[in-house]
Parts: C-alpha cells; sequence; structure tokens
C-alpha cells in the first residue's frame, strides 16, 4: 500500500488517482485464494487450518483499506469534501460526469445544478 501510494505521488497523479492506484494494487481477491484452499485440501482438518490464511488476510485487509480511504478522505486527497458527513460520504457518488448538453457536471448529486436533490434543472 505504501510503495504503490508513493510510486502513485511519484508519477504526479492527482490525489484521487493515487488513492484508487494504492487501493487497487493492494486489494487482493481473497475468493481466488479460498477457492484454491477448497480445491487443494482434502482432509477437513487441514482444509478448516488452510480456510484461516484467507479469512484472516481478508479480515486485515478490509481493516488496512478502511483506514487508509478514511485518512485519504479526511486528508482531502478524495473527491469526497472532507467535511461531508460519513455516511453521506459513503451513500453519493462524487465523479464528475458530462451533462445531455456536455456541459461537465460538478454537483455532488449528479443533475447539473449543485442543489443536492438529485433533480435536475
Amino acid at each position: 500500500l505504501v510503495v504503490s501510494t508513493g510510486l502513485a505521488v511519484a508519477a504526479r497523479l492527482k490525489k484521487p488517482e493515487v488513492v484508487s492506484v494504492g487501493v487497487e494494487c493492494c486489494y487482493q481477491n481473497v475468493g481466488i485464494c479460498t477457492s484454491a484452499v477448497i480445491t487443494i485440501f482434502r482432509d477437513p482438518v487441514e482444509r478448516g487450518q488452510a480456510l484461516c490464511v484467507p479469512l484472516f488476510y481478508g479480515l486485515m485487509e478490509a481493516a488496512v483499506l478502511g483506514l487508509y480511504c478514511i485518512a485519504a478522505w479526511k486528508s482531502g486527497w478524495t473527491k469526497a469534501p472532507k467535511d461531508e458527513k460519513f455516511w453521506a460520504m459513503i451513500v453519493t457518488a462524487y465523479e464528475v460526469r458530462d451533462d445531455e448538453d456536455g456541459e461537465v457536471d460538478g454537483g455532488r448529486d449528479g443533475d447539473g445544478d449543485g442543489d443536492g436533490d438529485g433533480v435536475g434543472r
């Protein structure tokens, strides 16, 4: 996570892109490991012990990436305003989109008027 974030900063990416690169490079699919364990180990005891590895990794990954994302948000490194309430930030999309008329929508609600109601002009 530190290496990927550092390389993204060194590549002079925008802050939200740095966070994306950090998460994408760190996040691994625990499901693949779980499937491999189930396939490889025939003995139920060994399988149970081996399943602890992806379970532990997945829990640690979720915790570390969750903290990383919250720290990035509160540091102003994401598109979500750092003073936004947590649950509002979780349920709101902050990406910039083009309107039907070709103008860039800078509103936080995705409808072009920026009033937060989700209803267009």
